[in-house]
């Protein structure tokens, strides 16, 4: 009995000996693949997926021209319409504190940087921001590709079957066309409005932003702050008051550059705050026009060093 026990447990550690060289053997073959293939993986399985894949790729992508700072609505910017000088650090669910301070930390300061105000009221995920750089993971991604969370393998074929079937990665979203729809929606965003935001909260964030505002433009990036257009029934609704009045406040439009195009005309909005693929890419060519005296952002322009 005892020698055939010895025997058993004998051959269960072989087992696992093979299965971990198995495994190991997998692994570093996979991490081969995506090192040569290195295929352009812009979106992923859910929200948390698409966050870490955006902040990855101004991470460990090569330097970008400029960086768009904020929410899930200026989320909504097409690639496409984007280009790959443009790293969009917007981010679904997020403050743009979020994608200034991962700015900040990275030391991969854009010429200029496209800052949201839609959102400045809501709380900052630290959380988010201290995971990005936690080590060892921060810097083994820089050098094996395969450990980033868009070549998990789950992402990776998520991506690849929308390539497949859309011929694209990123989420499309349509033009609304159904106004009843676009009613109830918009009644359900002006509740959700009708509160302003938490005034404490709100002057702890413009300070935040004053502050990495001031660190980034010493080192030599252009700040463009902007809104996001909603439904031009939601303007007037007490929380986008009081929080664009606050932003405006804290950086005037004699001190700090600012966009002024107007709302899109129409239905501008799939819900009345996120726009629809098509009228987001029109709003982000009018933006990236915007000139405060240093010219318009173009793919011509250097990369800074």
């Amino acid at each position: 009995m005892p020698s055939s026990i010895s025997n058993s447990r004998g051959d269960t550690a072989i087992l696992r000996a093979i299965a971990l060289a198995a495994a190991i053997v997998i692994t570093t073959l996979y991490a081969l693949l995506i090192a040569v293939w290195a295929p352009d993986v812009r979106s992923g399985q859910d929200q948390g997926s698409d966050n870490a894949i955006a902040i990855e790729h101004f991470l460990y992508g090569r330097p970008p021209v400029a960086a768009i700072v904020g929410s899930s609505q200026a989320e909504r910017f097409p690639a496409g319409a984007l280009g790959p000088d443009i790293a969009n650090l917007a981010l679904a669910g997020q403050n743009p504190l979020v994608g200034l301070s991962i700015i900040a930390r990275s030391g991969r300061v854009p010429r200029r940087i496209y800052v949201e105000i839609n959102h400045v009221d809501q709380p900052i995920d630290t959380a988010l921001v201290d995971s990005v750089f936690a080590e060892p993971g921060y810097t083994l991604k820089r050098f094996v590709a395969a450990l980033r969370t868009g070549y998990q393998p789950v992402n990776l074929a998520v991506s690849l079957l929308r390539r497949v079937t859309r011929g694209r990665d990123d989420a499309h979203y349509a033009y609304l066309v159904d106004p009843p729809l676009h009613d109830i929606l918009i009644a359900r965003q002006r509740l959700m409005l009708t509160q302003p935001p938490d005034p404490a909260l709100l002057q702890a964030n413009l300070a935040g932003i004053s502050r990495l505002a001031a660190e980034l433009s010493g080192r030599g990036a252009e700040l463009i702050f902007f809104e996001m257009p909603i439904d031009p029934e939601l303007e007037a609704t007490p929380a986008v008051v009081a929080l664009r009045r606050a932003v405006r406040t804290a950086f005037p439009s004699g001190k700090a550059c600012w966009n002024e195009d107007a709302a899109p005309a129409g239905l501008p909005s799939t819900d009345g705050i996120h726009l629809d693929s098509d009228t987001a890419a029109g709003f982000w060519a009018r933006l990236a026009a915007t000139d405060c005296g240093h010219g318009p952002v173009s793919a011509e322009v250097p990369e800074r060093p």
